[in-house]
C-alpha cells in the first residue's frame, strides 16, 4: 500500500503526540484495529448537503443528457440551464413575473449576492435563530457595515425557539431563514408576519425549505437555495428567485461606496 509523504508526516505527528510508535505502519495498524460500524446506510448515495440522493438517482443520466464535462457556455450547457430554470418555476409554482437565476457559490453565494446588492436602501430587520441566519446578521454588521448608514434591528432566539416575528416592520427590509438548517425551526406556514402591503423587501434563505415546504411566493421578494439540500444535488450552485419588487430595487438602487466583485454584479447599465 502506498502512503504519501503528507500522510506519513501526519501519522508521525499524531503518534508522537499520542505516545505511540512514530512508525506509520504501526500507526495504520492501530487505526485499522478500531471496530468498523456494524450498521451502514441502506443507500450510500449522499450529496454534499449531506442529503440523500433522490429516488432513482443514477449518474448515467448525466451521460444520457450529453452534458457531462460540457461548458455552461456550450449550446447543450445553455439548454440544460434553461431547462432547469423552467422546471424550477413549474414545480415550485413560482409566479410568471418572477425571475429565477442560477448563480455561483451555492446558497451562500446567492444570499450574499442579494445582500450586497440591495441592502442599505432603508432600515433592516434581521431575524435569526440558528447558525446560518446568525451569519447573515454578522455579515450585515461587520462586512457591509450597514449600521453606518441605516438602522439594523436584530431579532433572535435560542436554538429550538423562534423570535417574535410580529416585530417585522413592513417598511424595512426583512432578512430571515425560512427553515433553520441547523435548528429545525421554521417560520409558520404562509409567513403571515410579512405584510402584503410592505414597502421593504424580504430576503429569505430557503435552502432547507424549497422543494420540501410550500413557499408563499407573494410574501417573498428574494429567495435563495441550493440543490445540495432537499434535492440531494451537489454544491457549487445557488438559485435566486426575484420578485418584480426585487428587480425594481436592483435596477434603481446602487449602494454608495460599495465596490462589488464581478461575481456579485447583477445589473448592467441599469438592467438586470
Amino acid at each position: 500500500m502506498y502512503i504519501s509523504r503528507a500522510a506519513r508526516t501526519a501519522f508521525a505527528g499524531i503518534t508522537r503526540r499520542s505516545g505511540f510508535s512514530a512508525q506509520p505502519s504501526l500507526a495504520i495498524r492501530s487505526l485499522s484495529a478500531i471496530a468498523q460500524p456494524s450498521a451502514k446506510p441502506i443507500s450510500p448515495e449522499f450529496s454534499s448537503g449531506p442529503c440523500k440522493k433522490r429516488p432513482g438517482y443514477d449518474v448515467s443520466n448525466l451521460v444520457k443528457a450529453k452534458s457531462l464535462g460540457r461548458s455552461h457556455r456550450s449550446k447543450i450547457g445553455k439548454s440544460r440551464l434553461k431547462f432547469a430554470i423552467e422546471e424550477t418555476k413549474r414545480i415550485l409554482g413560482v409566479p410568471s413575473d418572477y425571475i429565477v437565476a442560477i448563480v455561483p457559490a451555492s446558497d451562500t453565494g446567492a444570499y450574499e449576492m442579494a445582500m450586497w446588492n440591495v441592502l442599505g436602501e432603508r432600515n433592516v430587520d434581521i431575524f435569526h435563530w440558528e447558525s446560518f441566519g446568525k451569519g447573515w446578521f454578522a455579515d450585515a454588521i461587520s462586512h457591509l457595515k450597514l449600521r453606518d448608514t441605516v438602522e439594523v434591528s436584530e431579532h433572535t432566539a435560542d436554538y429550538g425557539s423562534i423570535p417574535d416575528l410580529s416585530k417585522a416592520n413592513k417598511d424595512h427590509d426583512i432578512c430571515f431563514t425560512f427553515n433553520g438548517t441547523t435548528s429545525g425551526v421554521r417560520v409558520p406556514a404562509g409567513a403571515d408576519f410579512i405584510a402584503d402591503d410592505r414597502t421593504g423587501l424580504t430576503l429569505c434563505d430557503a435552502t432547507s425549505a424549497c422543494f420540501a415546504m410550500d413557499m408563499p411566493w407573494k410574501k417573498l421578494d428574494i429567495t435563495t437555495y441550493s440543490w445540495q439540500k432537499v434535492l440531494g444535488g451537489e454544491g457549487a450552485h445557488g438559485v435566486l428567485v426575484l420578485s418584480p419588487a426585487a428587480v425594481e430595487r436592483l435596477e434603481t438602487y446602487s449602494p454608495e461606496n460599495r465596490p462589488l466583485p464581478k461575481i456579485f454584479r447583477m445589473v448592467n447599465k441599469g438592467k438586470i
